[in-house]
């Protein structure tokens, strides 16, 4: 086995995906990752939604390049990954069960679902959808999400189509600060 920092290191998104399918054994260790995310006072506020059907994975997909942002100078991520992925897993949030810690809790989930998808030789990459307004009004409705709960992210999985390159981050040295800023 890795080490965690090796396996956190290493995961990348991958934005293009092979057709092969994802044993169920698979998809269950990547699920039981999410469901074992930390929540404030173990709320648990989360809902997995895995869809493979290939007509809603595309039309969350198109969802999906609609919000992604173009800015200049800067390398712009346009992919067809969340349509080409054998598998998407929704995270779907409660508000009811944290009213406070709902959001943070999804995205826990999500980091955890990678992570292990990363362990088991799968990509995915995190598709931001809370707070996208029209954009996971829709992705609420393919997806039939109740009314009062929110979508977190859609994670794509599949084996890569591709080597994704090395990841780089700022020196800790740019971004820790001890007892306070400034």
């Amino acid at each position: 086995m890795k080490e965690l920092l090796e396996v956190i290191e290493g995961r990348r998104s991958v934005l293009r995906f092979k057709p092969d399918p994802i044993p169920n054994a698979d998809l269950e260790k990547i699920l039981e990752a999410g469901r074992w995310a930390p929540s404030y006072a173990n709320s648990q506020p989360w809902k997995f939604i895995v869809v493979r059907d290939p007509e809603r994975r595309r039309a969350l997909g198109a969802l999906v390049e609609r919000i992604l942002v173009f800015r200049p100078g800067r390398v712009a991520l346009s992919s067809p990954g969340v349509g080409e992925a054998p598998v998407v897993i929704a995270v779907v949030v409660d508000p009811a069960r944290s009213p406070l810690h709902h959001l943070e809790a999804g995205a826990a989930a999500a980091q955890n679902m990678a992570l292990m998808a990363h362990v088991l030789g799968y990509g995915s990459f995190w598709a931001g959808v809370a707070g996208r307004g029209e954009v996971e009004r829709e992705i609420k409705r393919i997806l039939r999400v109740p009314r009062g709960m929110r979508v977190v992210a859609l994670l794509p999985l599949g084996k890569p189509a591709y080597e994704p390159e090395p990841g780089q981050r700022f020196p800790l040295a740019e971004i820790v600060v001890q007892e306070q800023m400034g």
